[in-house]
């Protein structure tokens, strides 16, 4: 009997050792692919957030181009300039004025809220009638 028993206790000594390595194999495979996940992450955030500034970067030195471009028939930097930001002033007041007509009173008001309020009082008259 006290052989079965020293026989169980090497069996569970042992099977406790393979899997504690086991788990050190699992965690250093786990901590490698975290580790290329974190790297293959934060290069995408990096050239996603590159993206926009580049566009931005590169919209205004068009801009520019265009500018330099229009100052060699005008003779003067000024009156392109001007030509150049016509259209982009011309935008944003339209857009402004969009936003002021959005954002007045009688558009924030709960139409649909009113409109169904009239309907369940048309059917509150017409049942009591």
């Amino acid at each position: 009997m006290r052989q079965r028993a020293d026989n169980t206790l090497a069996l569970l000594v042992s099977a406790l050792r393979e899997s504690a390595a086991h788990m050190e194999a699992l965690l250093t495979l786990a901590r490698t692919e975290i580790d290329g996940n974190v790297r293959a992450i934060v290069s995408l955030i990096a050239i996603v957030g590159t993206i926009p500034v580049l566009l931005i970067v590169t919209f205004f030195l068009g801009l520019d181009a265009v500018v330099k471009l229009l100052a060699v028939p005008f003779g003067s930097e000024a009156p392109a300039a001007l030509i150049v930001a016509a259209p982009f002033l011309i935008v944003a007041l339209g857009l402004g004025w969009l936003g002021l007509r959005r954002m007045a009173l009688s558009n924030l008001e709960p139409w649909r809220t009113w409109r169904q309020l009239k309907q369940d009082a048309r059917e509150v008259v017409r049942t009591r009638a």
